[in-house]
């Protein structure tokens, strides 16, 4: 019976937050981004370092601005390939706590009044999700992060959500490919848009594909006002000739505020804001 209801392990709603303007709002924003200005960051490299030294530098800045968020909320938007299939844009508002790991989403489309909480040492370290409608008759239902009815809109299980986890995984990359002598390119856009969002830009491509080069492209948007990653794109190699990289995972949060002073009644399917 559970297995019917695929609880997205990666993204986040809010809620009372105006649904239709939010989602509006935020989809727009998730399909805008304007990159304009190109620099060529190798000039930047010393000659005995690599050309991505320049990216991982400016990306460690922004890594150490979220050493100080101890909580956030705002909105999460994500389109992920799955298997084979793309799925369908995923806006949500989050509510995310460092420490313990607390997550709270809830779905504004699609699966609207979907509602997910994982609070680590609680609840078994499992998912608690439930639906709205007919399938909310179901209840609430208790998901391992990993399993194959948690994960199968997502990449990822939910205990990876978060901008600092986010920007981690880049940096892990990045670090990785230095590694590697694949031809690396790498641009900054310093004044790209995403929205009305101002924001810098690093990205990094290859030419061909190699072994130890997950993606052909990466993109990381990094909000000028506060210096928190904001958005990650990644694409694979295309699958046909002269073709356009494919685009396999973007994520982006918007309208975040941090450190708000979340609590354990946040994360409480009890919380009586919430549906559970």
């Amino acid at each position: 019976m559970v297995k019917q209801f695929a609880y997205q392990t990666r993204i986040v709603l809010g809620r009372q937050m105006g649904k239709v303007a939010a989602f509006t709002g935020v989809l727009a924003l998730a399909l805008t981004a304007s990159l304009t200005q190109v620099n060529n960051l190798h000039a930047e490299t010393p000659s005995s370092g690599h050309a991505l030294d320049p990216a991982i530098r400016l990306a460690m800045q922004s890594y150490e601005t979220t050493a100080d968020i101890k909580d956030f909320q705002g909105t999460f938007i994500k389109r992920e390939k799955v298997g084979r299939r793309m799925q369908p844009t995923h806006t949500m508002q989050i509510k995310f706590r460092e420490k313990p790991l607390s997550v709270y989403l809830n779905f504004l489309n699609p699966h609207e009044g979907r509602e997910v909480i994982y609070f680590h040492g609680r609840n078994g370290n499992q998912i608690l999700a439930h639906e709205t409608g007919i399938k909310g008759l179901v209840g609430t239902v208790s998901l391992q992060p990993n399993s194959p009815q948690a994960m199968d809109e997502s990449r990822y299980p939910i205990t990876t959500i978060g901008i600092r986890k986010m920007l981690y995984q880049i940096l892990k990359q990045w670090n990785e490919e230095r590694k590697q002598d694949a031809g690396v390119a790498v641009k900054y856009f310093p004044d790209a848009k995403l929205g009305n969002m101002q924001c810098k830009v690093l990205q990094t491509s290859y030419p061909q594909q190699r072994q130890g080069i997950r993606f052909q492209m990466t993109r990381l948007y990094i909000d000028k006002a506060t210096n928190l990653p904001v958005r990650v794109e990644q694409y694979d190699w295309p699958t046909r000739r002269n073709a356009k990289p494919e685009l396999v995972e973007e994520y982006t949060y918007t309208n975040i505020r941090t450190n708000v002073g979340l609590t354990d009644a946040d994360f409480d399917p009890q919380n009586p804001n919430y549906n559970f």
